[in-house]
């Protein structure tokens, strides 16, 4: 059973902040060297995983009947369209500029990173809720929510011994993925791994009052177990890519709960966290294409900049949402 709907979600807006700045910094690269497994592998990593989670929390704690569910889809596809229309001038260099590719590839790669990778830098997250939403949503008018954790684990698994630990595998299984990889891209940025998130984020829905009689030092001991499980993981390989881990998914589940566990009620302007959040995921891709690399500022006052240009840029589509109502679509 679900907690009542009318209470408030304050410290879910700042833990969405917090993963919008480690985002930023996965793409701006502040941390190099020894230092990027921390910040970078173990802490960035946790970010997209935590959105998924929280998505699907949101989502399935309504008990939403399929007009929510077509209501959701549209604002996610509104939500694309308006980014990829803000970002269609990097799209264009990605795929007609920089690659000598036919007509008929380029069109062909664009279709098909439309569904299982990006068109734009991080769409694959968007056209991930797309799918998993009603997929998870599907399947649990017919599964159990355990059921259907279990399928998307069952996904995640291959995906992430196959990305994360492809040097460990056998040269068979390597060649393997190489040519699944050239066929539908690096499906370790696809909804594949995102169902096993978005049925966790239905199962903390179901279980909220349960998770709300929890002790608060059980959620923290059991939150600083799930890291240093997840830091022994990532130190103690060399990972191929290393978006997806297996202890991202304890770790996730962890940081969602201790965050619903400790709940805030500090002065803040929530709404525009959460929209700044938002608009500070897509919005980053334009800042970094733009200033990273180019030897303008360090690494890490690149980062600064960056984040200082989301918070104008939020500001900014937010007052002027108010003249020009399709802004609205960018958060």
């Amino acid at each position: 059973m679900s907690a009542p709907a009318s209470r408030t979600y304050h410290s879910i807006d700042i833990l969405k902040v917090v993963a919008a700045l480690l985002v930023v910094a996965i793409h701006a690269r502040p941390f190099v060297g020894k230092t990027y497994p921390l910040y970078i592998s173990l802490f960035s990593r946790m970010a997209v995983p935590v959105f998924f989670v929280v998505s699907a929390f949101f989502f399935f704690r309504k008990k939403p009947d399929t007009a929510q569910l077509k209501h959701y889809v549209r604002r996610m596809g509104w939500l694309y369209a308006f980014w990829f229309v803000v970002e269609i001038y990097m799209v264009v260099e990605s795929y007609f500029i920089l690659h000598d590719w036919s007509l008929g590839k380029t069109f062909a790669i664009l279709l098909r990173n439309f569904f299982l990778n990006s068109t734009f830098s991080g769409s694959w997250f968007i056209m991930a809720l797309i799918i998993c939403i009603p997929l998870v949503h599907w399947l649990g008018k017919r599964l159990s929510s355990w059921a259907i954790f279990g399928i998307g684990l069952a996904v995640y698994v291959p995906v992430t011994l196959t990305t994360n630990y492809h040097a460990y595998m056998p040269q068979s299984v390597q060649h393997a993925t190489n040519v699944v990889f050239n066929v539908i891209g690096l499906y370790h940025n696809s909804f594949m791994p995102a169902i096993v998130f978005c049925s966790m984020g239905k199962l903390i829905a179901e279980y909220e009052n349960r998770i709300a009689k929890c002790g608060n030092l059980a959620s923290t001991a059991a939150l600083l177990l799930c890291m240093v499980g997840a830091w022994l993981e990532v130190a103690g390989h060399k990972a191929r890519f290393d978006d997806c881990y297996f202890m991202l998914i304890p770790t996730a589940a962890a940081i969602v709960i201790w965050t619903l566990r400790h709940e805030v009620n500090w002065r803040l302007p929530y709404k525009t966290l959460r929209n700044f959040s938002t608009i500070t995921y897509f919005s980053h891709f334009i800042f970094v294409w733009f200033l990273t690399g180019k030897g303008i500022f360090s690494p890490v006052a690149t980062y600064f900049v960056i984040v200082a240009l989301c918070v104008i840029t939020t500001l900014l589509l937010l007052r002027l949402s108010h003249r020009f109502p399709l802004l609205t679509y960018a958060y």
